[in-house]
């Protein structure tokens, strides 16, 4: 008989297991309840009533669904939730403990918690904007993280905290725990330009609105310019230029992007949507080619760049600070919509690797390889950054470049 004893009173499991057993148990049955949204509160209330009484009782009482695990898990956290005193989210982390079931449907124990209303404690709410950011610990989540702290209450899970793509329900707990009022979604599988990224990217996404929906909390979503990576030559993108993307990262925002825009329309997500040109600052490891110039150039080694058939490669590169500054108007103002980021300024591969030659007193030199192939140049349009916050990049690409020699 497979029982998940939560306290020595409470348990879950799946129905057909003990339905018809003679053991000396009572029996909570939620089969009737739908593992979505739509579940009516009086309905769920009489669920958590029938099994807080049988407790009350000193009765050993289980809570059954179909196979003992979303359902049930989530009506039995209700009941420990009254009758212990405690917050639900308190509640399903010691379901989850004792169960080793990680999943609960965000939708139903957003159904639970509209039950329970004022009749448990609540989670301790901070007196300041509360922020939750996933991907907290790489370069620019760390920069965000910083950033945010000096007026906000932030909250940043490690990978080990918080495994985005396990499911909603643990990013829902911290977010009740914390009562996050934001969430900037950073996260991203380790390798991210592969085919199975782009499954693992989609489920990450879809776990956070899942909860931004459920708690009607802002998404932030930093996208970026690989969304116009399938058109050849230079354009200089505003937010009204179609998504264009070639390749698995490109097609990933394009799709992420689809689900977000879905969302808002249908779901009532409210999400800002920030399309950076690519990132790079002291402490990062990206755009890669740049450090491999960098290594080269210190070694006194020929370095190698490409030429395509409509030119030298080209990128507007943006510094890590003033992507932060941008990210922390949007979430301070509660932006929502869709905004484009960068300096407008392309540098191509070639002038970088003479700057980083002109930089470091090397004595390497420069070869081009010719690539049968277009390429993409796109430079990021910022009047409506400039509009909306008054923003503008104050990171020249020289300078920055300048700051990764820092030892």
């Amino acid at each position: 008989m497979t029982i998940r004893w939560i306290t020595p009173l409470l348990g879950t499991a799946p129905a057909i297991e003990l339905l018809n057993s003679d053991a000396d148990i009572h029996i909570v049955d939620v089969r009737d309840l739908v593992d979505k949204a739509g579940n009516r509160t009086h309905v769920i209330e009489e669920k958590i009533k029938i099994g807080q009484k049988l407790l009350s009782e000193g009765k050993k009482t289980v809570v059954c669904c179909d196979y003992g695990i979303s359902r049930s898990n989530a009506i039995a956290a209700g009941i420990l939730a009254v009758v212990e005193n405690i917050s639900l989210e308190a509640a399903v982390r010691r379901v989850q403990q004792a169960t080793n079931v990680g999943e609960i449907k965000v939708e139903l124990l957003h159904a639970v918690r509209a039950a329970l209303g004022t009749h448990v404690a609540p989670s301790s709410r901070p007196a300041r904007h509360a922020v939750m950011v996933t991907g907290g610990n790489g370069f620019l989540g760390k920069a965000i993280v910083a950033t945010l702290a000096s007026n906000m209450h932030v909250t940043a899970p490690s990978r080990h905290e918080l495994d985005v793509s396990r499911g909603s329900t643990q990013i829902d707990v911290i977010a009740g725990e914390t009562d996050s009022r934001t969430i900037v979604h950073l996260a991203s599988p380790r390798v991210q330009t592969s085919n199975v990224a782009m499954g693992s990217s989609i489920t990450m996404l879809r776990n956070i609105i899942d909860v931004c929906i459920a708690r009607n909390i802002s998404l932030v979503y930093l996208s970026g310019w690989e969304i116009y990576s399938g058109y050849r030559g230079s354009v200089l993108a505003d937010e009204s230029l179609p998504p264009l993307p070639r390749g698995p990262y490109g097609e990933t925002k394009f799709l992420c992007e689809t689900l977000i825009e879905h969302s808002c329309k249908h779901l009532g997500l409210r999400c800002a949507l920030v399309r950076s040109g690519p990132i790079y600052g002291l402490g990062g490891d990206r755009p890669k080619f740049i450090y491999n110039f960098l290594d080269k150039a210190q070694r006194n080694e020929t370095i190698v760049t490409h030429h395509y058939r409509n030119g030298d490669p080209a990128l507007d590169l943006l510094h890590v600070n003033d992507l932060v500054n941008l990210i922390t108007d949007v979430v301070r103002t509660n932006f929502t919509g869709t905004i484009n980021a960068g300096t407008g300024i392309l540098t191509s591969t070639h002038a970088i690797a003479s700057m980083l030659i002109l930089l470091t007193g090397s004595t390497s030199r420069i070869e081009r390889i010719d690539i049968d192939a277009d390429t993409a140049r796109i430079a990021m349009d910022t009047s409506r950054a400039r509009s909306l916050f008054g923003w503008n990049h104050k990171v020249s690409f020289t300078e920055g470049l300048a700051s990764l020699l820092v030892k």
